[in-house]
């Protein structure tokens, strides 16, 4: 594994933690797998789901996986994410980072936080 992975998994840990409580993290040893969830039932697009998924992170061996639930649910609104996170998504929700620089870090925060109050203001996250 990249030396500097576990420096990155454990930035955006720690980024995730922010949000406990109202959502709730899950473990998972594959892959150090750390999800968040919220776990109330939530309507979302006319559909009833038991939880709601916000998002999490993953350590592979050569990059750090972020999973942001917003983005796929929400693609209209968060079509404008910053130029420096743009060339890491891959596929719909998640990014592939493999690098632990500063503004990539923040522009992640900032992503969440946006994500994490957008989920607030519709409801699906309760203040």
């Amino acid at each position: 594994m990249n030396t500097i992975i576990p420096e990155i998994y454990s930035s955006i840990h720690s980024l995730l933690d922010h949000y406990v409580p109202p959502l709730v993290p899950r473990a998972d040893g594959k892959n150090n797998r750390y999800d968040m969830y919220y776990p109330f039932e939530v309507e979302l697009a006319g559909r009833k789901y038991p939880e709601l998924y916000f998002g999490g992170v993953a350590a592979y061996e050569k990059y750090v996986g972020l999973y942001f639930f917003p983005i796929y649910s929400h693609p209209n609104e968060f079509a404008d994410i910053p130029p420096s996170l743009r060339p890491l998504l891959k596929g719909k929700s998640c990014f592939h980072i493999k690098k632990a620089e500063n503004q990539v870090l923040g522009d992640i925060k900032a992503m969440l936080d946006n994500g994490f109050a957008f989920y607030q203001a519709k409801g699906l996250i309760a203040k």
